[in-house]
């Protein structure tokens, strides 16, 4: 009876082992299906340079080995480079290729112009059209109409030069009120009996108050007349600061002036490149119908 029970369950134990592999194979038989339908899809979307439907795979089903195994050498990077490379010269003529950054990213500039620097790129990963982050924010900080940084710099320099005057005009009297006390003091010593003591000491109190507060007042105005060499460096890197500015603005004005002249306007320049990216990626009506 035990004997027959023991066999019972292996006989249980061996079904379900079998039922179980069943299910595994016909999971595995899916899953290795589904890869071999992506991976001829993207064989044929990259055979077709099918640009829409090769990001879509690529960046989305298409399983992780599949994608290291293809791009082992970067070739599809360097696909997805060239198409876009391709596209966006053809659509911008005037943009014109300086500096390839990596496999994927590519530095652009804005007419053939030899002085012209870099201002845009495009990351072919992603994809993605960007203005550089410096050149953004140089074009944001120096707009043409906008003198917000001279004008403080040039706010430095007045102050700079207005607190040496005023110093040399506040010494100049303070000097003179401790020169009359001193005379007074003097006056007052000279003067001094057993009789009007009392009297001297309170005048040579309120006197002394006067000479401590006019002494405090000197030294505040001091620094700015005996630190004169730091001050003229201060001035010096102001002027520095004020030219280098100056030559930013006038870079940016002349960008802005080429955006203007093959964009229309720096507004005009950003929405011409979020279109000319959605154009491109958008999969072609036969393969929108296909889906």
């Amino acid at each position: 009876m035990s004997e027959d029970l023991h066999q019972e369950n292996q006989y249980e134990e061996t079904s379900n082992l079998g039922a179980n592999f069943e299910e595994i194979k016909e999971v595995a038989s899916k899953n290795i299906g589904s890869m071999l339908k992506d991976l001829h899809a993207f064989e044929e979307a990259i055979e077709k340079e099918d640009i829409p439907e090769i990001y879509r795979i690529y960046k989305g089903r298409l399983h992780k080995e599949l994608k290291e195994t293809s791009n082992q050498n970067h070739e599809i990077d360097e696909l997805l480079s060239k198409k876009l490379h391709d596209n966006f010269v053809a659509a911008f003529p005037f943009m014109q290729h300086v500096e390839k950054i990596s496999h994927t990213i590519h530095y652009y500039k804005i007419s053939s112009y030899y002085r012209e620097r870099i201002t845009i790129g495009f990351d072919a990963s992603i994809p993605e059209i960007f203005v550089l982050p410096q050149i953004d924010e140089e074009w944001h900080h120096f707009q043409p109409d906008n003198r917000e940084a001279l004008d403080a710099i040039e706010k430095e320099i007045d102050n700079l030069d207005a607190n040496f005057i005023a110093a040399e005009m506040e010494l100049a009297a303070v000097q003179k009120e401790l020169k009359e006390i001193e005379n007074q003091k003097a006056a007052i010593h000279n003067n001094k009996s057993f009789f009007n003591r009392t009297k001297i000491e309170e005048d040579l109190e309120s006197i002394e108050k006067k000479e401590i507060e006019l002494k405090k007042k000197r030294d505040k105005w001091l620094p700015f007349i005996e630190n004169k060499e730091q001050t003229n460096r201060q001035k010096d890197q102001l002027m520095q600061s004020y030219q280098e500015t100056r030559l930013k603005r006038a870079v940016v004005a002349k960008e802005f002036r080429l955006i203007n002249k093959y964009f229309g306007s720096i507004e005009s320049m950003g929405q011409q490149l979020n279109d000319f990216l959605k154009t491109y990626l958008a999969p072609e009506k036969g393969a929108i119908d296909n889906e």
